[in-house]
Protein backbone atom coordinates (compact mmCIF):
# COMPACT_ATOMS: atom_id res chain seq x y z
CA UNK A 1 0.00 0.00 0.00
CA UNK A 2 1.17 3.57 -1.34
CA UNK A 3 1.00 6.46 0.96
CA UNK A 4 2.41 9.78 0.95
CA UNK A 5 3.86 11.22 4.27
CA UNK A 6 2.40 14.73 3.36
CA UNK A 7 5.34 16.13 5.53
CA UNK A 8 9.16 16.55 5.10
CA UNK A 9 11.48 13.90 6.07
CA UNK A 10 12.17 14.58 9.63
CA UNK A 11 8.73 14.85 10.66
CA UNK A 12 7.60 11.96 8.50
CA UNK A 13 10.05 9.89 10.59
CA UNK A 14 9.10 11.26 13.74
CA UNK A 15 5.25 10.99 13.70
CA UNK A 16 6.38 7.28 11.90
CA UNK A 17 8.89 5.65 15.09
CA UNK A 18 7.69 7.71 18.30
CA UNK A 19 4.69 7.55 20.26
CA UNK A 20 2.18 9.83 20.01
CA UNK A 21 -1.76 10.04 20.92
CA UNK A 22 -2.24 9.35 17.44
CA UNK A 23 -0.44 6.36 16.65
CA UNK A 24 0.66 5.71 13.25
CA UNK A 25 3.41 3.45 11.76
CA UNK A 26 4.30 1.81 8.39
CA UNK A 27 6.79 -0.55 7.20
CA UNK A 28 9.09 1.50 4.96
CA UNK A 29 9.77 4.92 4.61
CA UNK A 30 11.34 6.59 1.56
CA UNK A 31 12.99 9.98 1.19
CA UNK A 32 14.09 11.52 -1.23
CA UNK A 33 17.93 13.60 -1.75
CA UNK A 34 16.05 17.41 -2.65
CA UNK A 35 14.72 17.56 1.06
CA UNK A 36 16.12 20.42 3.51
CA UNK A 37 15.62 17.84 6.14
CA UNK A 38 16.78 14.35 5.03
CA UNK A 39 20.87 14.88 5.54
CA UNK A 40 22.09 11.53 4.22
CA UNK A 41 24.23 11.87 0.63
CA UNK A 42 22.68 9.14 -0.77
CA UNK A 43 19.12 7.44 -0.72
CA UNK A 44 17.98 4.80 1.53
CA UNK A 45 14.95 3.13 2.54
CA UNK A 46 14.20 3.08 6.13
CA UNK A 47 12.42 -0.09 7.69
CA UNK A 48 10.26 0.90 10.62
CA UNK A 49 8.47 -2.61 10.89
CA UNK A 50 9.04 -5.69 10.17
CA UNK A 51 7.19 -7.09 7.25
CA UNK A 52 5.78 -9.70 9.60
CA UNK A 53 4.45 -7.82 11.99
CA UNK A 54 1.40 -4.96 11.79
CA UNK A 55 1.71 -1.71 11.05
CA UNK A 56 -0.88 1.00 11.78
CA UNK A 57 -0.86 2.98 8.13
CA UNK A 58 -4.19 2.13 6.88
CA UNK A 59 -6.76 2.94 9.45
CA UNK A 60 -10.51 2.32 8.49
CA UNK A 61 -9.76 0.90 5.28
CA UNK A 62 -11.00 -1.70 2.27
CA UNK A 63 -10.21 -3.51 -0.65
CA UNK A 64 -12.50 -6.02 -2.60
CA UNK A 65 -14.01 -8.62 0.31
CA UNK A 66 -10.89 -7.46 2.75
CA UNK A 67 -11.51 -4.74 5.45
CA UNK A 68 -9.09 -3.62 8.18
CA UNK A 69 -5.94 -3.73 5.90
CA UNK A 70 -3.38 -3.05 8.64
CA UNK A 71 -3.88 -6.91 9.06
CA UNK A 72 -2.99 -8.31 5.85
CA UNK A 73 -0.69 -5.56 4.00
CA UNK A 74 2.56 -3.83 4.01
CA UNK A 75 2.84 0.40 4.00
CA UNK A 76 4.93 2.26 2.07
CA UNK A 77 5.36 5.87 2.86
CA UNK A 78 7.10 7.90 0.17
CA UNK A 79 8.35 11.50 1.38
CA UNK A 80 6.07 13.91 0.00
CA UNK A 81 4.88 17.30 1.41
CA UNK A 82 1.63 17.42 -0.34
CA UNK A 83 -1.42 19.18 1.15
CA UNK A 84 -5.08 18.70 0.71
CA UNK A 85 -8.55 19.95 2.46
CA UNK A 86 -9.56 16.75 4.53
CA UNK A 87 -12.24 15.15 2.08
CA UNK A 88 -15.45 15.53 5.05
CA UNK A 89 -15.55 19.07 4.11
CA UNK A 90 -17.21 17.69 0.65
CA UNK A 91 -20.77 19.00 0.16
CA UNK A 92 -23.42 16.17 -0.29
CA UNK A 93 -24.85 18.51 -3.19
CA UNK A 94 -21.48 19.33 -5.03
CA UNK A 95 -22.17 17.93 -8.75
CA UNK A 96 -18.14 17.40 -8.74
CA UNK A 97 -15.28 17.08 -6.14
CA UNK A 98 -13.24 20.33 -5.94
CA UNK A 99 -10.61 20.52 -2.92
CA UNK A 100 -7.85 22.86 -2.63
CA UNK A 101 -4.98 20.47 -3.15
CA UNK A 102 -1.21 21.06 -4.38
CA UNK A 103 1.02 17.66 -5.10
CA UNK A 104 4.84 17.89 -5.63
CA UNK A 105 6.33 15.99 -8.37
CA UNK A 106 8.18 12.85 -6.84
CA UNK A 107 11.64 13.03 -7.65
CA UNK A 108 12.91 10.36 -10.93
CA UNK A 109 15.72 9.26 -8.04
CA UNK A 110 13.28 8.20 -5.07
CA UNK A 111 11.07 6.10 -7.55
CA UNK A 112 14.36 4.23 -8.63
CA UNK A 113 14.71 3.39 -5.30
CA UNK A 114 11.18 2.44 -4.81
CA UNK A 115 10.65 0.63 -7.35
CA UNK A 116 13.90 -1.68 -6.08
CA UNK A 117 11.67 -2.14 -2.67
CA UNK A 118 8.36 -3.38 -4.06
CA UNK A 119 10.39 -5.43 -6.16
CA UNK A 120 11.75 -6.84 -3.20
CA UNK A 121 9.07 -6.95 -1.61
CA UNK A 122 7.02 -8.98 -4.50
CA UNK A 123 9.72 -11.32 -4.35
CA UNK A 124 9.56 -12.43 -0.67
CA UNK A 125 5.27 -12.20 -1.67
CA UNK A 126 4.90 -13.63 -4.69
CA UNK A 127 1.03 -14.28 -3.65
CA UNK A 128 0.56 -10.41 -4.31
CA UNK A 129 -0.97 -9.52 -7.50
CA UNK A 130 -0.85 -6.15 -9.71
CA UNK A 131 -4.34 -5.26 -8.76
CA UNK A 132 -3.39 -6.04 -4.95
CA UNK A 133 -0.16 -2.21 -5.54
CA UNK A 134 -2.91 0.31 -4.44
CA UNK A 135 -3.12 3.59 -2.99
CA UNK A 136 -4.46 5.25 0.05
CA UNK A 137 -6.70 6.80 -1.69
CA UNK A 138 -7.83 3.55 -3.23
CA UNK A 139 -8.73 1.71 -0.05
CA UNK A 140 -10.25 4.87 1.91
CA UNK A 141 -11.76 6.95 -0.82
CA UNK A 142 -13.97 9.16 1.78
CA UNK A 143 -11.01 10.25 3.61
CA UNK A 144 -7.63 9.92 1.85
CA UNK A 145 -6.16 11.93 -1.84
CA UNK A 146 -2.43 10.20 -1.18
CA UNK A 147 -0.41 9.53 -2.91
CA UNK A 148 -2.22 11.84 -5.44
CA UNK A 149 -2.39 12.53 -9.12
CA UNK A 150 1.79 13.04 -9.50
CA UNK A 151 2.41 9.68 -8.54
CA UNK A 152 3.48 7.82 -11.38
CA UNK A 153 1.63 4.65 -11.37
CA UNK A 154 2.29 3.97 -15.35
CA UNK A 155 5.72 4.21 -14.70
CA UNK A 156 5.52 1.58 -12.50
CA UNK A 157 3.64 -0.59 -14.22
CA UNK A 158 6.31 -0.63 -17.31
CA UNK A 159 8.76 -1.97 -14.78
CA UNK A 160 6.29 -4.95 -13.48
CA UNK A 161 4.67 -3.41 -10.40
CA UNK A 162 0.67 -3.00 -10.56
CA UNK A 163 -2.01 -2.71 -12.80
CA UNK A 164 -2.54 -0.82 -15.74
CA UNK A 165 -4.86 -1.09 -18.57
CA UNK A 166 -4.12 -1.78 -22.07
CA UNK A 167 -4.86 0.96 -24.82
CA UNK A 168 -6.60 -0.90 -27.50
CA UNK A 169 -9.01 -2.39 -25.27
CA UNK A 170 -9.83 0.99 -23.52
CA UNK A 171 -10.21 2.64 -26.99
CA UNK A 172 -13.05 0.19 -27.74
CA UNK A 173 -14.78 0.82 -24.59
CA UNK A 174 -14.60 4.07 -25.13
CA UNK A 175 -15.91 4.18 -28.63
CA UNK A 176 -19.15 2.57 -27.20
CA UNK A 177 -19.37 4.44 -24.28
CA UNK A 178 -19.38 7.21 -26.19
CA UNK A 179 -22.49 6.42 -27.69
CA UNK A 180 -24.17 4.98 -24.35
CA UNK A 181 -23.18 5.60 -21.15
CA UNK A 182 -23.30 2.64 -18.70
CA UNK A 183 -25.41 3.33 -15.73
CA UNK A 184 -24.69 4.07 -12.33
CA UNK A 185 -25.28 1.37 -11.05
CA UNK A 186 -23.16 -0.60 -13.18
CA UNK A 187 -20.12 1.90 -12.95
CA UNK A 188 -20.62 1.28 -9.52
CA UNK A 189 -20.95 -2.42 -9.81
CA UNK A 190 -18.22 -2.57 -11.90
CA UNK A 191 -15.86 -0.70 -9.81
CA UNK A 192 -17.15 -2.73 -6.57
CA UNK A 193 -16.02 -5.63 -8.68
CA UNK A 194 -12.67 -4.53 -9.10
CA UNK A 195 -11.81 -3.60 -5.65
CA UNK A 196 -13.11 -0.32 -4.53
CA UNK A 197 -15.04 -0.05 -1.56
CA UNK A 198 -18.22 1.71 -3.02
CA UNK A 199 -21.97 1.18 -1.92
CA UNK A 200 -24.47 0.43 -5.07
CA UNK A 201 -27.01 3.05 -4.52
CA UNK A 202 -27.37 3.59 -8.19
CA UNK A 203 -27.06 7.38 -7.25
CA UNK A 204 -23.82 9.19 -7.86
CA UNK A 205 -23.99 10.48 -4.78
CA UNK A 206 -20.93 11.76 -2.55
CA UNK A 207 -19.77 8.65 -1.81
CA UNK A 208 -20.00 7.25 -5.17
CA UNK A 209 -18.41 10.64 -6.44
CA UNK A 210 -14.84 10.21 -3.74
CA UNK A 211 -14.69 6.13 -4.63
CA UNK A 212 -14.37 7.33 -8.76
CA UNK A 213 -12.43 10.55 -7.72
CA UNK A 214 -9.76 8.24 -6.37
CA UNK A 215 -10.01 5.61 -9.18
CA UNK A 216 -8.80 8.49 -11.38
CA UNK A 217 -6.42 9.44 -9.05
CA UNK A 218 -4.81 6.28 -9.59
CA UNK A 219 -5.80 5.84 -13.36
CA UNK A 220 -6.66 9.06 -14.93
CA UNK A 221 -4.83 11.70 -12.82
CA UNK A 222 -5.91 14.26 -15.72
CA UNK A 223 -8.92 15.15 -14.53
CA UNK A 224 -9.84 13.86 -10.82
CA UNK A 225 -13.18 15.36 -10.31
CA UNK A 226 -15.40 12.78 -9.75
CA UNK A 227 -17.71 12.49 -13.12
CA UNK A 228 -18.75 10.06 -14.32
CA UNK A 229 -17.53 10.22 -18.17
CA UNK A 230 -16.75 7.41 -21.23
CA UNK A 231 -12.86 7.64 -20.44
CA UNK A 232 -13.34 6.71 -16.65
CA UNK A 233 -15.88 4.12 -17.54
CA UNK A 234 -13.91 2.73 -20.32
CA UNK A 235 -10.85 2.34 -18.22
CA UNK A 236 -13.04 0.98 -15.35
CA UNK A 237 -13.85 -1.76 -18.24
CA UNK A 238 -10.55 -2.19 -19.66
CA UNK A 239 -8.98 -2.96 -16.57
CA UNK A 240 -12.27 -5.58 -15.38
CA UNK A 241 -11.61 -7.41 -18.47
CA UNK A 242 -7.53 -7.58 -18.13
CA UNK A 243 -7.25 -8.28 -14.68
CA UNK A 244 -11.31 -9.90 -13.02
CA UNK A 245 -11.62 -11.30 -16.27
CA UNK A 246 -15.20 -9.92 -16.95
CA UNK A 247 -16.50 -7.09 -18.36
CA UNK A 248 -18.31 -6.73 -14.61
CA UNK A 249 -21.56 -4.62 -16.02
CA UNK A 250 -23.84 -5.96 -13.55
CA UNK A 251 -23.87 -7.10 -10.01
CA UNK A 252 -24.74 -10.86 -10.34
CA UNK A 253 -21.43 -12.02 -9.44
Amino acid sequence: MLHATSEDFDESLRLLSTRNPNPVSSHYLVPYLEDPTYKENNLKIYRLVDENNRAWHAGVSQWGEESSLNDRSIGIEVVNNFKCDQLETAKEDEATIDLECTFPDYPQSQIDILAQLINEILERHPGIGPVDIVAHADIAPNRKSDPGPKFPWKQLYKRGIGAWYDNDTMSQYSLEFKQQLPSVQDLQCALAFYGYPIEISGSHNLQSRLAFRAFQLHFRPADYSGVLDPETAAILYALNEKYRAASSNNCDR
